[in-house]
């Protein structure tokens, strides 16, 4: 484990590794231990990261660019913060693959929101058209909640 702000959880197969990153990506955050025991296929399910600011963004580019060579990564279900970074920042997601991602829905009977996890070759056969979500609230049609260009842009590269 890391500094309080940030958890990591390594869960290994013989397919490969997967990360599970819990909390807040920031100046605090420390992940070249993370980096030395990764290699081969690497999973990292980023939905449990609820932050990143501008000193976290240097320490992830540092974790990517520490990974040994060869590494292959997987982005699995990216929390917004995440996919903020990946359309912001150019090198952010290095060379990883983006596999799922959540995005925002809110209901414009009941005002619920909701995070739908979307699948990315799903979403690419869909040409930008989110799917159906309905409230489990009211029972009433929810709508994506952001621009969607700007939310899908890094679906462009």
């Amino acid at each position: 484990m890391t500094e309080p702000g940030l958890r990591w959880r390594i869960k290994a197969d013989p397919a490969g590794t997967t990360v599970e990153l819990t909390g807040d990506v920031d100046e605090h955050t420390s992940l070249a231990p993370l980096a030395a025991k990764l290699s081969g296929q690497v999973v990292l399910d980023l939905a449990g990261v609820r932050r990143i600011n501008s000193q976290g963004v240097r320490v992830w580019i540092d974790f990517l660019h520490a990974l040994q060579p060869g590494t292959k990564l997987v982005f699995r279900r990216c929390s917004h913060p995440v996919i903020t970074q990946i359309n912001m920042i150019a090198n952010f997601r290095g060379g990883a693959v983006v596999e799922s991602f959540f995005a925002p829905y809110v209901c414009d009977k009941c005002g619920a929101e909701a995070d739908h996890l979307i699948d990315v070759v799903e979403q690419r056969a869909r040409r930008g058209a989110f799917p159906v979500v309905t409230s489990t609230a009211c029972g009433g049609a929810m709508t994506f909640d952001d621009v969607v260009e700007r939310y899908l842009s890094f679906l462009g590269e």
